[in-house]
């Protein structure tokens, strides 16, 4: 019974397809991070301009943006945190924008257990997996480059700058590391698979009530859903078991920079 509301868009080809274009959009985003520092060169040369006419706080700021956006685009995983913040805001647009239309008003579940639910109820726990999501990403990002820091303190790596290489095979380590060890992660592994079955089941009960419409700003937050989903599950399997996913890190600035050294 469960089975029998998979989505016609959720077909075998379909799947494939998305696979291609998660994978095409991480080579994509990897290529495209000199483009992501574009705001982090616009304060930097926003900075010298005021230091030139002596606005001390104004460049102060600037400087302080430049670095912080700089350093973002530098760290490993800085496209995935990108892809899962557009993912996740919009899917929270689409939910915001559900309760709000007189269409999820009139949308009743007819199976049993959706109507114990409700469309409200499943729009708000749908709208508290999509925060979850949109705080994980940096989080992990944050977790990996640490546990990358903590191995170069252990293999006595010197990283003194301004310009250096942090090697694919350390980047890579300290992922498989967090990703297999870290009780976050793994809070987080079964928060992933219950949203899942939370988006595909809601999609159920709004493909099999004729009150509800899939088209509206409800079955899209579903569909927002499982692309989040199969965003994060393929960007792990490919970082995991692809080891041409992966590269070296180019940091701009003295290892030091990045914050105190991980205990």
């Amino acid at each position: 019974h469960f089975g029998s509301r998979i989505p016609v868009g959720l077909s075998a080809g379909a799947c494939l397809s998305a696979y291609t274009l998660l994978a095409a959009m991480i080579y994509i985003f990897n290529g495209a991070k000199s483009l992501c520092a574009l705001p982090g060169q616009a304060c930097s040369e926003c900075g010298k301009c005021c230091a030139s006419v002596n606005c001390g706080p104004i460049k102060d700021c600037c400087d302080s943006s430049s670095k912080s956006c700089t350093q973002f685009t530098e760290k490993p995983l800085s496209s995935f945190v990108i892809l899962a913040w557009i993912c996740s805001l919009v899917e929270l647009w689409f939910c915001y924008s559900a309760m709000s239309e007189p269409a999820t008003k009139s949308c009743v579940f007819t199976d049993s257990t959706g109507a114990s639910v409700g469309i409200e109820n499943w729009i708000y726990v749908q709208m508290g997996f999509a925060i979850l999501n949109l705080i994980f990403a940096p989080w992990f990002q944050h977790q990996v480059w640490e546990q990358i820091r903590r191995d170069l303190v252990d293999k006595q790596s010197v990283l003194s700058g301004p310009s250096s290489s942090v090697p694919k095979e350390v980047v890579s380590g300290a992922f498989k590391h967090v990703l297999l060890y870290d009780i976050g992660v793994l809070f987080y592994f079964f928060a992933l698979i219950a949203s899942f079955v939370w988006s595909w089941m809601g999609g159920g009960w709004i493909h099999e009530s004729a009150s509800c419409n899939v088209d509206d700003n409800a079955g899209w937050a579903y569909y927002m859903g499982l692309c989040f989903f199969w965003l994060a599950s393929f960007y792990s399997f490919c970082w995991y078991c692809c080891p041409c996913c992966t590269s070296s890190v180019q940091i701009s600035a003295p290892i030091q920079a990045y914050g105190p050294a991980p205990s």
